[in-house]
Parts: structure tokens; sequence; C-alpha cells
């Protein structure tokens, strides 16, 4: 059993997992134009980590986002 779930979690590809976190990410991004940062920050973390992204993964969409600093 473990081994079969090893063996699917190395066949998600880290650059699609990013890239459907972005796409969820800038979905809800393009609903909050007139909310202030800190809030489109909240939660857009919020959604992601319900979904099960990692906290490398947020930081890299936030960032993509214009809404963390380097």
């Amino acid at each position: 059993m473990q081994s079969a779930i090893d063996e699917a979690l190395d066949e998600i590809d880290d650059d699609s997992e990013y890239r459907s976190a972005f796409d969820l990410a800038f979905k809800k991004y393009n609903t909050m134009s007139r909310l202030e940062p800190d809030v489109q920050i909240r939660r857009i973390q919020s959604l992601l980590q319900r979904k099960g992204f990692g906290f490398g993964i947020i930081s890299q969409v936030l960032k993509e986002l214009d809404l963390l600093n380097s």
C-alpha cells in the first residue's frame, strides 16, 4: 500500500503542482481587486492551504502575483 502511495506521489511533477496552485490563486486574485493587499494574501493563502498546497508553493504563487516582496 505505501509503495503505491509513494509511486503516485512521485508522478506529481513540481511544475504541474505549481501551475495548478497558480491557476487557482489567479482566479481568486482576479475577484479581489478592490481589497487591500494583506487581505488578498490571507485569502489566497487560506484557499491554497485548504487545497493542500505547501508553504513553498504558496510563497512562490504570492510572489508571482506580486503580493509578496522577494
